[in-house]
């Protein structure tokens, strides 16, 4: 019931452990941030992610070990080989996360409806970096969350489908606590949760996901000025202010709660699905994983 018949966790517990893990790193890392941080907000931010992306990682390379008998490439069995083709694959997400906001937002420049101010000084530079760093890590954590160990195990147990439902209702969720959220913006998360998914799926590594996360909400938020998610943290350098129909704009949650949104999402996924990408396998890790080859493909 446990364990498989190699002696392994079976896939769904792992999945079931990870979970509660992931869930308690969330909840130590932003207790410790709150305590440290105060009532600076980027600073919170900065501190939270950086433990919540350490935690996660040391985590995940446990679990992989006891759980799953890999003694190496364990970063690699996490999502992050750093294989030929790595590099283009995240470079190809952060285009793709750029060109979809683009489009998102284009119908709101259009008419007329989006005003960005600029805001410059010394420092500015330092709160820019830290929002580049609390971009960058945070991307990661969450992939790392909704993308990395928990959903990988589970696709192994459940199947691609279920697993792509079940993360994209959870990536979803966890949104509905954002400042703005609404019933538009639930259901276009689930969208990009599909998006993200499979994009993971497609390439068996997380660099073109989090290359894809990245590029949308370093785009959305801190080139554009708009909120993200409902976040208006990262809009140190570039504010805009957005006006319109809610059905347009997404309110104080952004486009990411908009009809565009939602159209965009899909695109997406019809783009990622399509694009002539390879699976990233180092071969070493191959032979260590090699019950992942009876996974089903996407």
């Amino acid at each position: 019931m446990f364990t498989t018949n190699e002696g392994k966790l079976h896939p769904v517990w792992a999945f079931v452990i990870s979970g509660v893990f992931s869930f308690a790193a969330f909840f130590v890392s932003g207790v410790a941030s709150e305590a440290i941080a105060g009532d600076r907000s980027l600073l919170l931010e900065v501190i939270f992610r950086a433990l919540l992306a350490m935690s996660l990682f040391g985590l995940y390379v446990w679990l992989l070990t006891v759980a799953d008998g890999v003694h190496e490439h364990r970063i690699a069995a996490l999502g992050l080989p750093r294989v030929r083709g790595w590099l283009k694959q995240f470079v190809i997400g952060c285009a793709v996360g750029f060109g979809l906001t683009i489009l998102a937002v284009l119908p709101i420049a259009i008419s007329g409806d989006l005003s960005p101010h600029l805001h410059m000084g010394w420092h500015i530079l330092v709160r820019a970096g830290a929002v580049l760093f609390v971009l960058l890590v945070g991307a990661l954590a969450e992939e790392m969350i909704f993308r990395g160990y928990p959903f990988q195990h589970l696709v192994e147990g459940i199947g691609a489908a279920g697993a792509i439902a079940v993360f994209a209702i959870l990536f979803g969720a966890v949104h509905l606590a954002n400042p703005g959220a609404s019933l538009w913006g639930l259901i276009n998360t689930i969208l990009i949760g599909v998006l993200l998914s499979i994009a993971y799926l497609r390439t068996r590594a997380l660099w073109l996901p989090w290359g894809i996360h990245l590029g949308w909400n370093l785009t959305l938020g801190f080139l554009l000025g708009m909120p993200v998610s409902g976040l208006r943290i990262f809009n140190v350098v570039v504010r805009a202010d957005v006006s319109g129909p809610k059905w347009a704009t997404g309110g104080s949650y952004g486009v990411e709660a908009s009809v565009t949104g939602a159209v965009i999402a899909l695109v997406g996924t019809l783009i990622i699905w399509k694009l002539p990408l390879s699976q990233l396998r180092q071969e070493k890790l191959a032979t260590e994983l090699a019950h992942q080859d009876s996974l089903p493909s996407i």
